[in-house]
């Protein structure tokens, strides 16, 4: 696939575009991020939420408009740019001690990095957080309804055949149901009723991507892929 059909499979939810980058750039974005110098070894155990945050973080710049690549391959690299400051912001919070000692360099680094937008305000962070929470605490058949409306775009009268409900209107009825408490929560967390739907929205697009991920992963795990990229770094580090 290229950059430009990755963004729109993206913007479109096509799991394809996920898997792919999953499958091709993975392996290449461990190998960078856990071979930074000043704390890549300090992030190793942390690798696939950095992986995770770093896709949640590219999801929501293309879903807002904020990625433009110029040249082919430039999708990945930015991919890796937002792993950085991810790692870096990991590192930090853990309050190792390599963090404590990262060259002047690296952090200038890092704070042209936060200037490009490529981070997630701390607030921003905390909202995405606290709603994720209140959807994986809703029922699974609420999750699944809203998942296949929001994620799959499948017009109703599909998911009431997928299912087994009775008709269209018990659907949109139980649709209704399961955004209602979490619309509320949503405004009162947002103190804004008119972005209150795009949050619901946004959680559950993270909530469907988490799931994709956590499939690839395993899948990976299973042939190897991914423990042959941890694997190589470390026979670079003892080299």
């Amino acid at each position: 696939m290229t950059d430009a059909q990755i963004l729109m499979g993206i913007m479109q939810n096509d799991n394809r575009a996920w898997q792919y980058v999953c499958r091709n750039m993975k392996a290449g974005f461990i190998s960078i991020i856990v071979g930074i110098p000043s704390y890549g070894v300090a992030v190793k155990p942390y690798v696939e939420d950095i992986f995770q945050e770093a896709c949640m973080t590219l999801m929501r710049k293309v879903k807002s408009g904020q990625v433009a690549v110029s040249r082919e391959g430039g999708l990945f690299s930015y991919l890796v740019q937002i792993g950085k400051l991810t790692a870096f912001n990991v590192a930090r919070k853990r309050g190792s001690v390599i963090c404590k000692t990262i060259e002047v360099a690296v952090l200038e680094d890092c704070q042209e990095l936060a200037q490009e937008g490529l981070e997630v305000s701390e607030k921003q962070q905390a909202q995405d957080e606290f709603l994720d929470r209140v959807f994986d605490s809703i029922p699974d058949d609420c999750r699944m309804l809203l998942k296949k409306f929001y994620w799959d775009h499948k017009p109703m009268d599909e998911i009431t055949s997928m299912l087994g409900l009775r008709n269209a209107d018990t659907a949109k009825t139980k649709k209704n149901r399961c955004m209602n408490k979490f619309k509320e929560i949503a405004k009162m967390l947002l103190e804004n009723e008119e972005f209150a739907e795009d949050a619901v929205r946004a959680a559950v697009e993270r909530a469907a991507l988490r799931e994709l991920l956590e499939d690839e992963r395993v899948m990976m795990e299973q042939t190897g892929i991914e423990k042959a990229a941890l694997d190589v770094k470390d026979e670079d580090d003892e080299k």
